[in-house]
């Protein structure tokens, strides 16, 4: 296998912004995914992309079937990069800017392939993906918008947070989301490398001056979509 698994969510703007060669559906014992499996091209090499939230951007957080999204990459990908979308939890983190985070908090709403067996497993992020998506966006460390260091706190959706618990999860991390750690760990429970591409598109509830509408960050998000594909195309291309 020597394609790389790309999962888009929020930002994700259209389909032709990128080069679909292939597209095939795919049933999983878990379910059906949430879109067809597009092999894609990028800069001259193929990619594996799955839309997180469905082709019509219409299946919320909460009702994602990450089990099966992760399992059909499985069957033709070894490693994958998540592109999600987050909000900053202090208000020092720009607004926009880009995350490749180091680790997540998902401690209340886990997901696991091993429901009926004991299986434990370390969760992490892939060192080696996580290197090479911080050496595509270095061109940009000059205008600050890339951030390295960050851990990403996962909450279930699909409301977003309180005003007290964007308070409380500062204790414990840098950007929030609804996503990016599930799929982190069910990666690692099938022995994928897994590694994550965010986009911060807002602040959180209380931290910065202006009241969260929806629109605006799905606003946000798809304004970053060309940067994150340029990043993307950057990373395949040094592969």
């Amino acid at each position: 296998m020597s394609s790389i698994g790309i999962i888009c969510g929020t930002g994700f703007k259209d389909e032709k912004d990128i080069d679909i060669k292939k597209t095939h559906a795919v049933e999983t014992p878990w379910g059906t995914p949430s879109s067809p499996l597009y092999r894609c091209n990028f800069s001259g090499k193929d990619a594996i992309l799955l839309l997180r939230h469905g082709p019509g951007r219409n299946i919320p957080p909460h009702r994602i079937n990450h089990r099966a999204n992760i399992y059909a990459l499985k069957r033709e990908v070894d490693e994958i990069v998540g592109v999600s979308s987050a909000g900053a939890l202090r208000n020092d983190i720009p607004v926009p800017s880009i995350s490749v985070p180091k680790d997540y908090v998902d401690l209340w709403n886990t997901i696991t392939f091993y429901e009926e067996s004991i299986k434990h497993i370390t969760p992490c992020l892939s060192p080696v993906l996580r290197e090479g998506l911080l050496k595509a966006t270095s061109d940009m460390d000059d205008i600050g918008i890339t951030r390295r260091d960050d851990v990403y706190v996962q909450t279930s959706g699909p409301r977003l947070e309180t005003q007290a618990e964007v308070m409380l999860l500062s204790n414990y991390g840098d950007l929030v989301g609804m996503t990016m750690a599930s799929e982190a760990t069910l990666a690692k429970e099938v022995g994928m490398e897994y590694a994550s591409l965010v986009t911060i598109d807002n602040y959180g509830h209380g931290v910065g001056p202006d009241s969260i509408r929806y629109e605006d960050i799905i606003n946000t998000a798809r304004s970053n979509w060309m940067i994150v594909t340029d990043i993307l195309k950057i990373f395949l291309k040094s592969r």
